[in-house]
């Protein structure tokens, strides 16, 4: 018995042997990006347009009466940044974000849909 458990002990410890060390696994770092969507034809903001980003936990938020939302927990890297409202559409945006804790803002420009 003693045997046995000694054995499995033993598998045990190399089965974890292979397991990265937490110590040694990098930390997410996350940035928040603020978003204006506005109508290309005059500049005016557009309320309750769906804006997201295609990675990280911050995923999506709705613009307000000004036009702005923000995104937090935007990991640190490339980030394409898309805006959808009813009977409009406008082009994905490109934005890095670089640092820690810092904001990136975006202005997100929206056309008629056809």
């Amino acid at each position: 018995m003693r045997f046995a458990l000694f054995g499995a002990v033993c598998a045990a410890a190399l089965a974890l042997g292979g397991c990265p060390n937490p110590n040694q696994i990098g930390v997410q770092q996350f940035g928040t990006i603020t978003a204006t969507v506005l109508l290309a034809s005059n500049n005016q903001p557009v309320a309750n347009a769906l804006v997201a980003v295609n990675t990280g936990p911050g995923g999506q938020c709705k613009t307000g009466a000004d036009g702005t939302c923000t995104l937090n927990q935007v990991p640190v890297g490339p980030q394409s940044v898309t805006a959808n409202a009813t009977g409009l559409q406008g082009p994905p945006v490109a934005v890095n974000v670089a640092q820690q804790n810092q904001n990136y803002p975006v202005t997100i420009l929206m056309y008629p849909s056809s």
